[in-house]
């Protein structure tokens, strides 16, 4: 994979709702306003996106996330102006997979519950996938929780296909191809990607 441009400027995106958020490259300032978003989530929410019961953030998963390695990982955040700074109000990340094979990561995304709606998961997951394409994988793919029925149908409309995971009837796996058939396919899966 070719490492893409280290530098993505910040954007502000309007979404379907009027809402406005930006849109950027998580910083290494930005631990405290995770650390609060995650606390902000209901444990519904936190499930759907984990796929288990977390009561907080695992430390070395928040080390890694605040420092994405350039080319191989990477990580949006969505914030809004909040008292004298800013909150959270969305993620979406990618990251090599945990088995090694070449070219493949896993993605996820989660989304503030009051934001849920606005159309900000279809900015973060569109954006992720030029990303990862930019980056030189060829298909993004996770497991889903099965009741997550907006991710599922997300997915559906972002053309990800969605099928049966046979050993386990909890989960759903979905799948994108990045390039076109002619290109050479590289593999990104995504346990548990979800937007709560």
């Amino acid at each position: 994979m070719t490492p893409a441009a280290a530098v993505l400027p910040p954007r502000l995106v309007t979404l379907h709702d009027g809402r406005q958020v930006t849109l950027r490259p998580v910083e290494a300032g930005d631990e405290a306003a995770i650390v609060k978003a995650f606390e902000r989530l209901s444990a519904a929410s936190r499930y759907t996106r984990f796929g288990v019961h977390k009561k907080g953030i695992n430390a070395a998963a928040l080390e890694h996330g605040l420092h994405p390695v350039p080319g191989q990982a990477f990580v949006f955040v969505a914030t809004v102006p909040a008292g004298l700074g800013f909150d959270i109000v969305g993620a979406a990340q990618y990251v090599p997979a945990k088995a090694g094979e070449p070219g493949a990561c896993e993605f996820a995304i989660t989304v503030a519950e009051d934001w849920r709606g606005s159309g900000l998961a279809p900015q973060l997951l569109a954006r992720l996938v030029r990303r990862a394409r930019r980056d030189g994988y060829g298909t993004m793919e996770g497991l889903v929780i099965a009741v997550n029925r907006p991710m599922l149908a997300l997915a559906r409309r972002l053309r990800f296909k969605v099928e049966a995971v046979p050993t386990d009837g909890t989960v759903m796996r979905i799948e994108r191809a990045l390039w076109r058939a002619a290109r050479p396919q590289a593999r990104c899966t995504a346990p548990g990607a979800a937007a709560p």
